[in-house]
């Protein structure tokens, strides 16, 4: 039976691609669906086909709900055939990144087609990501509740990226999901700039002497401490989803950090 974890937020800017990113990482055989306007997990491969592990199909979505919408109910949900036909052709772990303004129409499509895709074999999970902000705590609830009849896992991801998400509020959002959190982190202009060329999988390609060649021992040094800690931090933050998307979510852990050359390490 594959599993396919959703991975979403209607709210942008909250990190949720930093999480698919780390998923990525954390279960490499996976293979993606990227449902956005635009894409954004460019440093994959393009899939020519289903199922390819480690690979990214693109699914163009319009870029905000108002635009899905205007041209009627039908239409709007015709929108999604081409996703929901690659949900159910899916036969290996798979996950599916759901762009904002996109996540509660989908959301509510699957609420009807998940009976028939737990017949044909496909269990389905969801990942929250949510930050200190109303409407990504709102849309997170949205999100969460209306899933519950047909998630077989709920997971909430607080990023605190715009600073730590109280405590009550995330509880009361989260219910039962499973929790975890994913600090902030404060890098260097050169730092962010270096993240945003590999994304999370070119952390474990760099390499210090070339980074000294670029700016100095003491600050290559510090930069590949930090880019360590980051990752690090990403990869712990999507464990507990990882683990379920590959069956062993009630097993000592077998996902993890995937190594890639001398170093290697794990919002935005």
């Amino acid at each position: 039976m594959p599993r396919l974890l959703l991975v979403a937020q209607e709210t942008g800017g909250v990190g949720k691609s930093t999480v698919t990113r780390g998923l990525a990482e954390a279960v490499p055989d996976a293979a993606i669906l990227e449902i956005e306007a635009v894409p954004r997990l460019t440093e994959f491969t393009a899939a020519r086909s289903s199922n390819e592990p480690g690979h990214v199909q693109h699914f163009a979505m319009r870029a905000t709900r108002e635009a899905i919408e205007a041209s009627g109910g039908k239409a709007a949900r015709a929108e999604f055939d081409r996703v929901i036909n690659a949900i159910y052709a899916a036969s290996i772990p798979s996950l599916v990144d759901i762009g904002a303004n996109t996540a509660a129409s989908l959301v509510d499509i699957l609420k009807e087609e998940a009976p028939t895709l737990k017949e044909g074999g496909i269990e389905l999970g969801l990942v929250v990501v949510v930050a200190a902000e109303a409407a990504a705590l709102a849309d997170a609830g949205k999100l969460l509740q209306g899933s519950r009849e047909w998630a077989s896992a709920r997971f909430v991801v607080a990023n605190g990226v715009r600073g730590t998400v109280d405590p009550a509020i995330l509880k009361r959002v989260a219910g039962d999901a499973t929790v975890t959190q994913l600090r902030a982190f404060e890098f260097e202009d050169v730092t962010r700039e270096i993240l945003t060329a590999g994304q999370l999988r070119g952390i474990g390609q760099l390499d210090r002497a070339s980074l000294v060649k670029q700016t100095s021992p003491a600050q290559a040094g510090r930069i590949l401490r930090d880019l360590t800690a980051f990752r690090l931090a990403v990869m712990e933050a999507v464990k507990p989803a990882a683990l379920w998307l590959v069956g062993e979510d009630a097993a000592p852990a077998t996902v993890g950090l995937r190594k890639r050359g001398s170093r290697h390490a794990g919002n935005a």
